[in-house]
């Protein structure tokens, strides 16, 4: 079992919720080296949604990791970091479906940011179901 924080511990009492591990995303779960970007950018296989670009290619490891690129074409701070969490919350939610030893690079186009949860949800399914 997963050890948890002080402040995660503080929160599981506060709120009188199950801590779930799984719906953590840990460093090891994200792309982080501009090195491991550029190789999946290059060299990986694309998918278009409407609103999202999605590279995606083989890492050799264990686990499927994720990256996400946001530019300033999206919106303001508050839209570009609201688009990311929706993100990071469908691949928390869906990571077990996708096919392990995977980088995903997923883009953000213009529009992503009035989009809503549900609609972000479905339009990464739908294009991720094509594939994997």
């Amino acid at each position: 079992m997963d050890a948890l924080s002080s402040k995660e511990e503080g929160l599981k009492a506060a709120s009188g919720l199950q801590y779930n591990s799984y719906l953590k995303l840990p460093k090891t779960d994200r792309i982080r080296r501009s090195g491991d970007f550029r190789k999946v950018m290059s060299k990986g296989q694309k998918l278009r949604a409407r609103h999202f670009i999605i590279r995606w290619s083989l890492n050799g490891l264990d686990t499927t990791r994720l990256g996400l690129t946001v530019s300033k074409k999206v919106g303001n701070s508050c839209a570009r970091n609201r688009v990311k969490r929706r993100l990071r919350e469908y691949f928390r939610h869906n990571r077990r479906t996708l096919p392990s030893g995977v980088d995903l690079v997923i883009i953000a186009t213009n529009g992503s940011s009035d989009l809503k949860t549900c609609e972000i949800f479905e339009e990464l399914h739908e294009a991720l179901g094509r594939r994997f």
